[in-house]
């Protein structure tokens, strides 16, 4: 019940830090007007994708929605699941907590107009990154944290020889 709880409430904050971080974005910023925070480096500039990662499958419409809404709600079952079986390493539920609360901070944002807002502005010059969210942010944090999480976990095999 302990790692339930964790979870839940990394989850729960993610949501809400993803949830005040887009509605200031879209108060506080012209679209397509960047915001200089760190120079050329780092700037505020919002934008809108209505695909997935980097504007993939851009103009999805329902189908898209659908489709994400189903692995997200697949995913928090099987999440609930397995820890309430006690199938995840402590050191695991951050992770997933991360992943899920920003997946559904995301689909959250999309479901009035099918579209997600980014506003985070990364790269020099005309060199940039996509322009993307704190929800996206959350989940390359928590992929990685998994990942880490996994390979620091498995013991160094013996040679059986």
């Amino acid at each position: 019940m302990k790692n339930f709880s964790r979870f839940l409430a990394i989850f729960a904050t993610v949501l809400i830090l993803d949830i005040l971080t887009k509605s200031w974005a879209e108060q506080a910023l012209e679209r397509y007007q960047p915001v200089p925070v760190i120079g050329e480096l780092f700037r505020f500039t919002l934008g809108y994708n209505s695909g997935i990662a980097f504007g993939v499958f851009d103009k999805g419409g329902g189908g898209l929605l659908v489709v994400i809404g189903l692995t997200i709600v697949a995913l928090i079952i099987w999440a609930i699941y397995a820890l309430r079986a006690n199938d995840f390493a402590p050191s695991a539920v951050w992770p997933m907590g991360v992943i899920l609360g920003g997946a559904v901070a995301n689909f959250v944002d999309r479901l009035p107009d099918m579209r997600v807002t980014d506003f985070l502005d990364v790269g020099i010059g005309a060199t940039r990154w996509p322009t993307f969210n704190l929800a996206d942010s959350f989940i390359f944090l928590g992929m990685a944290l998994l990942l880490l999480t996994n390979f620091l976990a498995k013991s160094p095999q013996k040679d059986a020889q």
